[in-house]
C-alpha cells in the first residue's frame, strides 16, 4: 500500500512519517529522491542547467538547490518548467522503491504531492496542517532560510485548505506531540485493519 503523506511547508511531515515508522511503515522521502535525480552527471541535472544556467551549480558541480529554489519560485512559469523535469524521474523512483500491489505500507513523503499528481498513485493520502505561522517559525530554524524564502515556497503550493479536502486523513500537528501521535496511532490501525479500533 502506498500512502500519501503531505502538507504545507514545515508542517511536520517528517515527523509524522518517523511516527509510522515506528509503527512498521517504509518511508520514502521525496526530498530525499530529488537529491538522488541530480547527482552531477544526471539526466536530470543536466537539463536543470540547460535551462537555469550553470549559475545553478556549485564550484563542485552538485546543484546549488537554494540558489535554483531562489530563481524559480518567484515565477510560476519557472516552476511548472522546472517540476516538468524533476516530477517524472522522482515518480517512477518511488514506484521502483514502492511497487504496486506491495504487501507492506509505504509512507510517501512529498510536498507537492497534490501539485505533482503524485495523488493518483497512492492508495490513500494524509494531509498534515499546521498553523503558517508555526511553520515559518520551524522552517526557519530548521532550513536557515528567511521568510520571505518560506513565503515563496508557500505560495506556490496550493492552499492547505483544498489540501485538506482532498485528503483521506487529516493529522492536526499544531499542538502536543502526544496529541499528533494519537492521530498516527488511529490512523494507523484503520490502515492495517480496516476499522478504527481505539
Amino acid at each position: 500500500m502506498r500512502v500519501g503523506v503531505t502538507g504545507i511547508y514545515a508542517s511536520g511531515k517528517g515527523t509524522v512519517c518517523a511516527m509510522f515508522e515506528e509503527m512498521g511503515a517504509t518511508v520514502v522521502d521525496t526530498d530525499i529522491l530529488a537529491r538522488e535525480i541530480v547527482e552531477p552527471g544526471s539526466e536530470t541535472l543536466g537539463q536543470l542547467v540547460n535551462e537555469f544556467g550553470s549559475g545553478i551549480l556549485n564550484d563542485d558541480g552538485t546543484l546549488n538547490r537554494r540558489t535554483l529554489a531562489n530563481i524559480v519560485f518567484k515565477d510560476s512559469s519557472k516552476v511548472a518548467i522546472i517540476n516538468s523535469i524533476t516530477h517524472p524521474a522522482i515518480l517512477q523512483r518511488t514506484i521502483d522503491i514502492a511497487p504496486e500491489n506491495a504487501p507492506e505500507i509505504f509512507m510517501i513523503n512529498t510536498p507537492l504531492l497534490f501539485e505533482s499528481g503524485f495523488d493518483a498513485f497512492m492508495d490513500k493520502n494524509i494531509v498534515v496542517t499546521a498553523d503558517r505561522s508555526q511553520a515559518v517559525a520551524r522552517g526557519i530554524a530548521r532550513d536557515n532560510i528567511t521568510e520571505n524564502e518560506i513565503e515563496d515556497r508557500l505560495n506556490n503550493q496550493i492552499s492547505l485548505n483544498e489540501k485538506v479536502t482532498r485528503a483521506d486523513y487529516v493529522i492536526d500537528n499544531s499542538q502536543s506531540i502526544e496529541n499528533t501521535r494519537r492521530q498516527v496511532i488511529s490512523i494507523w490501525k484503520i490502515l492495517t485493519h480496516g476499522t478504527k479500533t481505539g
